[in-house]
């Protein structure tokens, strides 16, 4: 599917700028400084370029190929400190869930910062336990490459877990021990390179711009409307491990008893960091708490376990609650398409998300008639095969309806192509020079008293341009949005 959404092509694009100048130093987009993000994911999306070219593909692969080293990773700790059996499941968990999927499917930090917060947490968790340097060293060199995927936010929220979970274990004084002076400075010496060789590129405007702009202000306050109250985190950790989180009020029950495993205790401390934080910071957004999913997973993973072996009391309410939730996730989808004008017309589609439905209702006819065990089998397979559906049917068909993949074949027909005050990102990836930017109808004028060009702008900069008299070449909606992207033209037909 082509790059719409407004971070993966933003991502994507400063990649290709930066792979086309071939500077690992100073991210672009659209020529001017990007301050957002560290570098990590533009190397790894060159590594894709080289591999595959500059495509969706070559954008995207890396990320999806993290998403499963994820995996990998869940599975070995938890196998090496619960059972196999658990490990099995709570890569399960993850597995199901659409929202996991979605994320490793795209052009974004996000998979490259999730795997080494988890891998980090992970490899200091098993030093801790068994006191090898070795694991100690992973660990340091794993939350040097967080902070190049993502900042600081890569080792406060891991290292606010784990410190949480050295007091509850009562080994805090572990903190203490030279080893972890000697991490340190390993991870400075991963990550502190390239922040002092961009700071030296651009006289400081990008650390002004990264640490004061996108750091202290998106937690200070809200940024670009991504606000609301604490409650929405802890409900994006519900939503996004959909079937299995409706199992997380039980999971949490007989806490004494089940969190006297140390392994369990380190889980619900790096949760709690994740979901706490995030939910008191100004600026909220779905994939903000996703590191900590991993151990989410466990916790729902043991308990899920437990109930599979008939070790603890199982109730109904989860199956009643999840059939609550996959009733209304249809009908908001129906209506959602409906009311989007580019999609209308494709609402009939989304009688396929009935497959959540009837998972709910068969889920909790077998957990009645034939046990535990066989209802959480058949919600996962459902839910398996609602992913496969969702990313390979429902989601492209409702997504290739956006402005970009409706007239790209236009815009990519002339020769010069220029923006107006403000246009959707996506085009930038699809063309092979920068699109300039004017701020005023008089310098735009100017400019095409000598060149015939194709305008992109919004249909809010209508009553601008009318003096032009430019002819409309195309007008569509941005999907799900509240703009619309206009193509005009001074061209002679």
């Amino acid at each position: 599917m082509p790059l719409w959404i407004y971070d993966e092509v933003r991502n994507a694009e400063c990649a290709r700028e930066m792979w086309e100048r071939g500077d690992w130093i100073v991210p672009t987009f659209n020529g001017e400084l990007r301050t957002l993000k560290p570098p990590l994911h533009y190397f790894f999306m060159f590594g894709g370029f080289e591999l595959f070219g500059v495509t969706e593909w070559g954008a995207r692969f890396f990320s999806a190929i993290f998403g499963i080293l994820t995996i990998a990773i869940t599975y070995f700790f938890t196998a090496r400190y619960t059972s196999k059996q658990t490990a099995f499941v709570t890569s399960a968990v993850l597995l199901v869930s659409s929202h996991w999927l979605f994320e490793f499917r795209m052009s974004v930090p996000d998979p490259y910062l999730i795997f080494f917060n988890t891998l980090s947490i992970f490899t200091a968790y098993a030093y801790f336990q068994e006191k090898k340097f070795s694991w100690l060293i992973v660990s340091a060199v794993s939350f040097g490459l967080g902070i190049l995927a993502k900042g600081p936010v890569a080792v406060a929220l891991p290292g606010l877990g784990l410190l949480c979970w050295l007091i509850w274990e009562k080994k805090w004084k572990a903190v203490f021990h030279w080893h972890i002076l000697a991490a340190g400075v390993i991870m400075l010496a991963v990550a502190l390179p390239w922040y002092v060789l961009v700071h030296q590129a651009t006289d400081g405007a990008w650390t002004q711009g990264f640490f004061f702009e996108h750091n202290i202000g998106r937690f200070s306050a809200p940024m670009e409307g991504h606000g609301g109250l604490f409650i929405i985190v802890p409900l994006f950790v519900l939503l996004g491990l959909l079937p299995a989180s409706v199992f997380i009020g039980e999971s949490v029950k007989d806490f004494r008893q089940r969190y006297s495993q140390s392994f369990l205790r380190m889980a619900l401390c790096i949760s709690l960091a994740f979901v706490v934080f995030y939910s008191v910071s100004g600026t909220k957004l779905p994939n903000y708490p996703m590191p900590c999913y991993s151990f989410v997973a466990i916790l729902l993973g043991y308990f899920i376990t437990l109930g599979i072996n008939g070790q603890t009391k199982l109730k109904q309410y989860p199956f009643w609650i999840l059939l609550v939730l996959n009733l209304a996730i249809p009908i908001g989808a129906y209506f959602g398409i409906r009311s989007e004008v580019e999609t209308k017309g494709f609402e009939n589609h989304t009688l396929l998300t009935g497959i959540l439905t009837i998972a709910a209702i068969v889920s909790l006819y077998l957990y009645k008639r034939s046990g535990f065990k066989t209802a959480i089998t058949a919600l996962f397979g459902f839910y398996i095969v609602f992913n496969l559906i969702l990313l390979n049917y429902l989601y492209p068909l409702v997504y290739n309806n956006n402005p970009l993949s409706k007239t790209i074949d236009k815009v990519q027909k002339y020769d010069k192509v220029v923006a107006y005050q403000i246009f959707h990102p996506s085009f930038t990836y699809y063309l092979p020079n920068r699109v300039p930017v004017f701020t005023n109808v008089d310098s735009l004028q100017q400019y095409l008293k000598t060149n015939e060009a194709l305008i992109i702008s919004r249909q809010a900069m209508l009553p601008e341009l009318q003096e032009l008299k430019l002819d409309t070449v195309a007008m569509h909606h941005d999907l799900f949005e509240t703009h619309t992207t206009i193509l005009m033209t001074n061209k002679k037909k």
